[in-house]
């Protein structure tokens, strides 16, 4: 069974956390706005890769989010090495992110991010 968007096992201890970022439409929003989250994950993948607290595994565009997947021995680690790229960006109403504390089905904390550069609420 895999659990990754990658089609990687992730491990029992692995945990993630995955940005939902929110597209103007339901579907996968304008190429403008997806050009625009690219530079997220762009900054994202270099944060987390450099930091050695995990490894980015990709995106996944539609449903009327731009999601980005990020898989290491802590989320909390994770979260922390984040968000501050998060904030560099302006992000739209409706986006969050999902902290989760193992496989799926684990325990997992929701964080709505606020409009504009992205602050936790």
């Amino acid at each position: 069974m895999t659990d990754k968007p990658n089609g990687k096992p992730a491990t029992e201890q692995e945990q993630a956390v995955i940005v939902w970022i929110r597209l103007a439409d339901d579907d996968s929003g304008s190429t403008e706005e997806r050009e625009h989250f690219f530079k997220v994950e762009d900054e994202v993948l270099r944060a987390v890769e450099n930091s050695g607290a995990g490894e980015y595994d990709g995106n996944e565009i539609g449903e009327g989010f731009f999601k980005l997947y990020t898989y290491g021995p802590s989320a909390e680690r994770l979260w922390d090495i984040i968000v501050p790229v998060l904030k560099q960006f302006q992000i739209p109403s409706g986006s969050y992110v999902v902290k989760r504390y193992g496989r799926p089905g684990s325990k997992q904390d929701r964080i709505v991010l606020q409009p504009g550069s992205a602050q936790p609420s």
